[in-house]
């Protein structure tokens, strides 16, 4: 561990340590990618500093500990995190009402099909009637009426009674209006003696007034029915108003699809796709994965429009929230698919943290370096330098830049390609260690034989 006596140009700041970065060290200025000038509030030591997605973008840490404030002087101001209320799940009981059905409802007898009078069968006709033995009424899945609460739904758990020994399969959709339902996950529930029903992981599918419906089914015949009594949803309350940045794809090599790499260790929540070119409207799949060898991951849909094309401006597509090494945006293979590669805009969720303006201004906010330590105090340690517990917020100003999305590399195939020329070239070693033996041997059996 570094020694603070071996830091250059220590200072004492209303009572919080503030260390010059030698260059070359941790917190030097210039080994990070992002640089984002700060403008403080005056009236008040402690500033409130929002992230701009171009610094979360750049990012090369999921808790952020790469960012910085650095003062004129490159010294590193004390920086603390700030709890998001947004970030804080909240869980909600909904009580599970029955939707019933009749088993028989379609049963009929004396079934006849009557034609026309060419004798074709361009009208079709049946006639019989219901069966006169009486409905038997079924649960046919169950509601839950979630219209009061909005966010990112997490999981759902069920208080259900579940036949043991018998995989059964949980689907959960969503719907505002009763009539159309919308898929959010599924999950198949295996149930031994004594455990109960495991959470249904609903990915942080979005909800505004919906409701929730939730059938089942099983492989074969069910040897005890399905018990919904209630439900808990677990929620992510809809986050402030989210910060983004225009992103531009790399150019299309499929008229269905584009790809590209995520460099941040930030995922972002929302996606605006904007078509270019020749295209108007389109519908769109967004996929995610980490590796080629794995499937694609579906993390949202919707539809593109263009800006002026509809009476509303382009929507974002909520995603799963997960961050994803690459990712695929996908034209519906019933459109002809995209002209030109579309714009698109990322969203973050806010975030935010505390800083101390203790050096020397101008101050700067910087991300991105891989690795970095952890340098957050407590939260309560930079208010005690707050006077009156007056807390102003600082604004991050920068250019309003594109980032510029790199192409997916296929390092999977790359390793190959060493791996097979490493082969290779051993290969060609041993033949030619093998060749060099046989000629010594040859050369030596005609000095022996020459030598009376």
């Amino acid at each position: 561990m570094r020694s603070v006596l071996r830091r250059a140009g220590l200072a004492l700041a209303t009572g919080v340590l503030i260390a010059a970065a030698p260059a070359g060290s941790d917190d030097d200025p210039r080994a990070y990618a992002r640089h984002v000038p700060i403008v403080i509030a005056p009236g008040s030591t402690v500033q409130r500093l929002a992230m701009p997605a171009a610094v979360l973008a750049a990012s090369r840490t999921a808790n952020l500990s790469d960012v910085r404030v650095f003062d004129a002087t490159g010294r590193p101001m004390p920086i603390a995190r700030i709890a998001s209320a947004a970030g804080l799940a909240k869980r909600y009981d909904v009580p599970a009402l029955p939707m019933l059905g009749a088993a028989d409802a379609l049963t009929v007898t004396g079934v006849s099909l009557r034609l026309d009078g060419a004798g074709t069968a361009r009208v079709a006709q049946i006639d019989g009637k219901l069966s006169g033995r009486p409905a038997e009424a079924i649960t046919l899945g169950v509601l839950l009426d979630t219209r009061a609460v909005a966010g990112r739904a997490d999981m759902l758990m069920l208080d259900a009674d579940v036949p043991r020994a018998q995989p059964v399969t949980f689907t959960v959709e969503a719907s505002a209006d009763l009539k159309d339902w919308r898929p959010l996950g599924t999950a198949v529930v295996y149930r031994t003696a004594g455990n109960a029903v495991g959470p249904l992981k609903l990915g942080g599918a979005v909800l505004d007034d919906d409701y929730l419906r939730i059938t089942w089914r099983a492989a074969s015949r069910l040897l005890s029915p399905v018990s919904i009594r209630k439900a808990a949803l677990v929620m992510h309350p809809a986050a402030a108003t989210s910060v983004s940045i225009a992103a531009s794809l790399p150019a299309l090599t499929d008229a269905h699809a584009v790809e590209f790499e995520w460099p941040s260790a930030n995922a972002f929540d929302t996606i605006q796709i904007v078509p270019t070119g020749n295209d108007m409207i389109l519908p769109v799949h967004v996929f995610g994965r980490d590796d080629r060898e794995q499937p694609w991951t579906p993390i949202g849909s919707g539809t593109a429009v263009r800006a002026g094309a509809g009476p509303t401006p382009p929507q974002g597509i909520a995603l799963d929230g997960r961050r994803y090494r690459t990712v695929r945006i996908e034209a519906d293979p019933r459109s002809p698919g995209f002209t030109a590669p579309p714009a698109i805009r990322l969203g973050f969720s806010p975030r935010a943290i505390l800083f101390l303006s203790a050096g020397k201004p101008p101050y700067r906010l910087t991300s991105g370096r891989a690795n970095a330590p952890d340098m957050y105090l407590p939260a309560e340690t930079i208010m005690s330098q707050a006077s009156g517990g007056t807390v102003l917020s600082a604004t991050a100003i920068g250019p309003q830049d594109v980032l510029r999305l790199a192409p997916v590399s296929d390092a999977t195939a790359v390793r190959r390609q060493i791996l097979l020329w490493s082969v290779l070239l051993a290969a060609t070693a041993l033949l030619a260690a093998m060749a060099w033996m046989l000629w010594r041997r040859s050369v030596a059996a005609q000095t022996g034989d020459s030598n009376p």
